[in-house]
């Protein structure tokens, strides 16, 4: 039997899932389920596992944040995720599998037919090295943006700060302001961290795109459109030591 961890921090999913697996007897020992990185990681340092199924957003954290963590990857890993593009196209590419919310029987049935009797390796999976590697390397050079009349592209380069609105965000350049239909998270997920840096819970800045920082009990950046942006007290030591 595949010893099996469950990461997702609802228990709607959770439940699906096991109750697919059930569906399934004979095959799966599932060790734990869990709804953050830090409870999954201390259970895939204290198991030998076989297989981890692995959200993508889990709290304010991510499934690349639990993969990341680990010294020593020698697990299947299947995401099930709602995300239908650039997180997709790199799991393809790294040839992961994965499951699409809401999980269907047909689709999951398939999924674990194709898990291969010997995919426990000893080595660091390299298919996770390789997938974390597209995920902290190669951001896309041109974001997709819906409009009236059809789509317009926006260059990553270009873009000065980002703001949520719910599940909305606005995507802000140095002369224009536009609002797309995907919750923050996610373009703090597909954008590089090197160059983007989320200050605030609800703000997401380029750091090359900032004029001036100023101190004090509410600190702020001014940026190069002139909008300021709030810098989180919890967020701040983290900002300045990227200018160390």
């Amino acid at each position: 039997m595949l010893n099996t961890l469950i990461v997702d921090d609802e228990s709607h999913c959770i439940k699906r899932l096991l109750h697919l697996i059930e569906r399934k007897p004979g095959i799966f020992n599932v060790v734990a389920a869990c709804k953050t990185v830090d409870e999954a990681v201390k259970v895939a340092e204290n198991n030998q596992l076989d297989l981890v199924f692995l959200d993508i957003e889990i709290d304010d954290k991510t499934g690349f944040d639990f993969l990341r963590q680990l010294d020593a990857i020698s697990f299947k890993t299947i995401f099930t995720t709602a995300f239908d593009n650039y997180a997709i196209k790199a799991f393809k590419f790294s040839a992961f599998d994965y499951l699409m919310k809401p999980i269907d029987f047909d689709e999951f049935n398939e999924t674990i037919l194709r898990l291969n009797e010997k995919f426990v390796s000893k080595k660091k999976n390299s298919q996770v090295q390789q997938l974390l590697e597209n995920i902290e390397q190669k951001q896309p050079k041109l974001l997709t943006v819906p409009s009236v009349s059809g789509f317009e592209t926006v260059l990553v380069a270009e873009i000065v700060h980002l703001e949520a609105n719910g599940n909305y965000t606005y995507i802000f350049t140095k002369n224009k302001k536009q609002i797309v239909s995907k919750p923050i998270k996610f373009y703090e997920n597909l954008l590089d961290g090197k160059q983007f840096f989320k200050c605030h819970k609800s703000h997401l800045i380029n750091m090359e795109m900032i004029k001036t920082f100023h101190k004090g009990k509410q600190a702020y950046v001014t940026m190069s459109n002139d909008n300021s942006v709030p810098i989180a007290v919890r967020r701040k030591e983290a900002f300045l030591g990227r200018f160390k």
